[in-house]
């Protein structure tokens, strides 16, 4: 796909804005039917995150791939409400089988058009922040030279460190029975006070993965270097395996196959297909480890024997839940789609009289971020305990079960505002997604790589809880910009001189 380099972006934008508002407007006036609205609305977002892609792939190509703005057009546009809508139109019985129904209704519609919405408007918060920042260079390497470390030497001590302090934080977090999948929710709520401390000590693990790899990428690799990483991936997936959730067998291959590409511009096919050879193994492990931590009335899930005990035995017997289960292809399609989910929001908001006084305060915990941020539970007993997923299944869905939905960052920003909270909300996102790009230069420093990757799949894959996005940055950014100037040797190799991009 070619795009004139001196075509505006604005002129984008208002073709796909302009062509979404006159598909729901027909579809209101019933010239267009649900389903024909449904599948021009979804084809017009492809088609126009397309161009935007294009776009920048001609202006900005260095590791473009790469680029979060990319990425969150793919992950929580293109797969979350794109290619997976087709879902729709597919077998009526295998639908079923993962709880969608093969019928449009008119908040899917809605839904579809606030998406497009959000598009826009991180696109347009990505290209106006970048004109910014370009006419800015001067500003733009001071704060290179304040903010990070010039060079890309770790200190020998980084890696065992981090690793000892994440492994301490994951054994305590099991014997304090809130460990992934294999916790409660009473037992979480009664460690509030705790979680979020031990769940970002447990995250150095992530952050070590993410060291080994640039220093096994980034410089001629030795033995020791090979060995680290060796261990810790290793160390990364098992945990990832024991917590019971399918994205953590995924994650650790996919950091590895983001770092080669930020440090040597290609795409290491190996880890790809690592990546994509852990999502079957996630189902074939994880659903029966599920089910055990459901049914077992002798799972253990407060020691390392126990949880391991219950992924193997519940792995071995599969053959039953391999003939009720849906195939896989489907069960992860219909994982990633949220446009049936999102639109119970849509049509919940709607209703008159808005919301009732019991729903979550949406406006004002996005407002509040910031002291969300800091200010501990203990000190803090009103603070919210972020578990708008059970609000959403139990009120929104009318489902008597104990299981948070996640119904999309779309609904969660028209709950706060209205289409208007859309648009503000995934402006700002485009505007960080540059913002950090380019301050932090990724592909040139390790320092601004650990960083960049430390709060990078929050801002790509838009979570459900738009506000845990801001608490993130108010606290997660911070933190790793201090950390990072603590694992990096103040001597070394000094990082080069790139000129700013247009």
């Amino acid at each position: 796909m070619r795009i004139d380099r001196h075509c505006p972006p604005l002129l984008a934008s208002a073709a796909a804005g302009t062509a979404a508002g006159l598909i729901a407007l027909l579809s209101s006036l019933d010239v267009l039917d649900l389903r024909g609205a449904f599948v021009a609305l979804t084809l017009t977002l492809l088609g126009y995150l397309g161009v935007e892609v294009a776009r920048l792939c001609q202006r900005q190509p260095e590791r473009w791939l790469a680029n979060p703005v990319v990425l969150a057009s793919v992950m929580t546009f293109v797969l979350a409400h794109g290619v997976s809508n087709f879902l729709f139109f597919g077998n009526i019985d295998e639908l079923l089988m993962v709880s969608l129904v093969p019928e449009v209704t008119a908040s899917m519609v809605k839904l579809m058009y606030l998406v497009l919405v959000g598009a826009v408007a991180m696109w347009f918060g990505y290209w106006s922040t970048n004109a910014g920042l370009a006419r800015h260079p001067d500003q733009c390497a001071a704060w290179h030279r304040r903010i990070l470390p010039p060079t890309n030497t770790l200190h020998p001590l980084t890696l065992p460190l981090l690793i000892g302090i994440a492994t301490g934080a994951r054994l305590l977090q099991i014997e304090l029975g809130v460990f992934g999948y294999a916790s409660s929710y009473e037992r979480l709520i009664e460690m509030g006070s705790v979680t979020q401390y031990l769940s970002m000590a447990a995250s150095l693990g992530s952050m070590a993965l993410v060291l080994a790899s640039l220093q096994l990428f980034r410089a001629p690799p030795s033995q020791r270097h090979r060995a680290w990483f060796a261990a810790v991936l290793i160390l990364e997936f098992l945990t990832g395996v024991l917590s019971g959730f399918k994205s953590a067998l995924v994650m650790p291959f996919l950091i590895v196959a983001i770092c080669h590409y930020l440090s040597t511009g290609r795409w290491a096919v190996k880890w790809l297909l690592l990546a994509a050879m852990a999502i079957p193994l996630g189902y074939a492990v994880v659903e029966p480890f599920r089910n055990a931590r459901n049914y077992d009335a002798d799972f253990s899930g407060d020691s390392v024997a126990g949880i391991a005990s219950a992924v193997v035995t519940s792995t071995a017997d599969t053959s039953r839940a391999a003939v009720e289960s849906a195939p896989v292809l489907l069960a992860f399609a219909a994982r990633l789609n949220l446009s049936y989910i999102a639109s119970f929001g849509i049509e919940y908001a709607d209703r008159p009289g808005g919301l009732p006084d019991t729903s979550p305060n949406f406006l004002t915990d996005l407002v509040l971020a910031p002291l969300h941020a800091w200010i501990p539970r203990a000190i803090w007993e009103g603070k919210p305990l972020g578990n708008i997923g059970l609000w959403y299944t139990y009120e929104v869905m009318e489902r008597d079960v104990l299981s948070s939905s996640a119904m999309g960052p779309v609904a969660y920003l028209y709950f706060a505002g209205g289409a208007v909270a859309v648009f503000l909300g995934f402006a700002f996102i485009g505007a960080a997604h540059r913002v950090l790009l380019t301050l932090l230069r990724p592909t040139e420093s390790s320092p601004g790589a650990v960083v960049f990757l430390a709060v990078l799949m929050p801002l790509i894959n838009v979570d459900s809880a738009f506000n845990s996005i801001l608490i993130m940055l108010w606290r997660e950014l911070p933190l790793a910009l201090a950390i990072q100037f603590l694992l990096f040797r103040s001597s070394g190799s000094p990082l080069p001189r790139v000129a700013h991009p247009a």
